[in-house]
């Protein structure tokens, strides 16, 4: 079903802030059938969509794991299963919407913005969203790159306790790697005079 890019971002935002409001667990796992069938309507390919979350699983998991440990088991569930739908939901409008719908929705809806402060702004956070979206296979690669490195230098990854463990030792110098390349590319922009500018 081709549903325009300017409805699905709204219904990202809407879905986004209703999942943050939601406190109950039995609302998110209800949630979480209503995101399905959205992937299903929207024709997004499952078995991508879980491939793309493979790369954010640790992190999630490392942030669920500091919440049990500061808040107990009920708020870290509760952290989990939010930060979990919230990267699907992303990535079924990310999956289904080509980087040139994405641009020119984003630009309609920060057009006012843009009039208002007399910048080119809906296309800024535009481009930058693009560039997120395109970071997602990079970190997926350079995640299997660095994980093959680490156990080849026989860090374990056999076992929940010695996974987590392992993906710790390949999270921090994929950070360090994602970080290097952001920054290239902003020098990249930077040469070629790219920034907020008035509108002439």
């Amino acid at each position: 079903m081709k549903v325009p890019a300017i409805i699905k971002l709204i219904g990202l935002s809407v879905f986004s802030i209703g999942i943050v409001i939601i406190g109950d667990l039995r609302m998110l796992l209800a949630c979480v059938a209503v995101l399905l069938a959205c992937a299903l309507l929207l024709g997004a390919d499952i078995s991508r969509l879980l491939k793309m979350l493979v790369p954010a699983m640790p992190f999630i998991l490392i942030i669920a794991l500091f919440q049990w440990l500061i808040s107990g088991p009920d708020i870290a569930l509760l952290s989990f299963m939010r930060m979990l739908l919230l990267y699907l939901a992303g990535s079924i409008v990310t999956i289904t919407t080509t980087e040139a719908e994405f641009v020119r929705a984003v630009q309609a809806l920060l057009w006012p913005v843009g009039k208002v402060t007399g910048t080119n702004l809906g296309r800024d956070i535009a481009t930058m969203m693009v560039l997120a979206i395109a970071f997602l296979p990079i970190i997926k690669e350079e995640h299997d790159i660095i994980r093959l490195a680490q156990e080849a230098r026989g860090v374990s990854f056999d076992g929940p306790v010695q996974y987590l463990k392992g993906e710790i030792y390949t999270i921090i110098p994929l950070v360090n790697a994602i970080s290097a390349r952001a920054d290239r590319i902003a020098q990249a922009m930077e040469a070629r005079c790219y920034s907020i500018k008035p509108e002439r």
